[in-house]
């Protein structure tokens, strides 16, 4: 797209983060229902430790927000403080991985001022794209604050607090899973352990599939092909999620929005029984909820600077 050409599909994306700054060009109003309907706070430095980046899934994509309901649960119950900005825009990490550079520094420069002008400090995200872009492009722009992502920063949530005396589960069974590994979370920052750690004390039984760890097979969105309708030959998402179900189990568990909505696609084309599920809507209503006087996240460190 750097000189000019790019095909329908990008091109159709470019005007909506051009118009309404998000890739699917849908109006804040959508956004702004949701911030209500959440409870979420307008972010102020003087009262929450965390900027909580929705981005573009989290403010409009009405499944993914059921998964950040489950992550806002979870962090109010260990007493974690955050908010939102009253406006968000893109991060402009598509743009900048189809070879849209000047759309991307036109997203970014908007939002870093936004940043700063928030006094922001340290940001949690539940979307692997924004983690590589707010902790690793943005601050080769000069942006440097903390950047983490959900499932790390969940997997160092009060870990004493997942004993094997205080897993708990709806079922009387343990959940066996296979982990789908975003390529942003897992391959380039390096958080393949994480998640793991996180399924393993809530007594979870992972099932390793092919490619996985810190060498992942994509999922499909990546490279702009989230908005690619047609695919030569088979898809990637179908040949993912045909590796997934070959461990047998009845449950993925992924950790972004866009890697669960490539999978949900090839899950409904081969009309199959095996659920996709958001990791933080899996482990909601399994961890135990922080004891008076316990201390949060945010005094413990738990955050950290995103990136390869």
């Amino acid at each position: 797209a750097s000189n000019g050409e790019a095909p329908d599909a990008l091109g159709a994306m470019y005007n909506h983060l051009e118009r309404r700054g998000n890739i699917w060009g849908l109006t804040s109003d959508v956004r702004q229902k949701f911030v209500a309907s959440a409870g979420l706070e307008t972010f102020d430095a003087s009262r929450h430790e965390y900027l909580m980046w929705l981005g573009c899934a989290g403010s409009y994509d009405g499944d993914f927000q059921k998964s950040l309901r489950s992550l806002f649960s979870i962090l109010r119950a260990h007493g974690v403080t955050f908010g939102v900005l009253a406006r968000e825009r893109c991060t402009g990490d598509v743009a900048k991985r189809t070879g849209n550079e000047y759309l991307f520094q036109e997203l970014a420069t908007a939002n870093i001022a936004d940043f700063q002008a928030s006094a922001v400090r340290k940001i949690l995200t539940a979307g692997p794209p924004c983690l590589k872009t707010l902790g690793d492009d943005y601050r080769r722009l000069g942006f440097d604050v903390e950047v983490v992502h959900s499932a790390v920063f969940v997997s160092r949530l009060a870990p004493e607090r997942f004993s094997a005396s205080e897993k708990h589960s709806d079922s009387s069974s343990t959940p066996e899973v296979a982990l789908h590994d975003p390529c942003y979370l897992s391959r380039y920052a390096g958080h393949a352990d994480e998640p793991r750690a996180l399924l393993t004390r809530i007594g979870a039984v992972l099932r390793e599939p092919e490619r996985s760890g810190r060498n992942p097979f994509c999922c499909g969105a990546g490279g702009g092909l989230l908005f690619e309708e047609h695919e030569e030959g088979t898809r990637i998402s179908q040949r993912r999620f045909e590796q997934l179900q070959a461990t047998g189990v009845a449950t993925i568990v992924t950790a972004c929005p866009f890697c669960a909505i490539m999978l949900k696609g090839a899950q409904a084309s081969a009309n199959a029984a095996t659920e996709v599920v958001d990791l933080m809507t899996f482990v909601d209503g399994r961890i135990r909820p922080a004891s008076a006087g316990a201390p949060t996240a945010g005094a413990q460190g738990t955050s950290e600077q995103a990136g390869p």
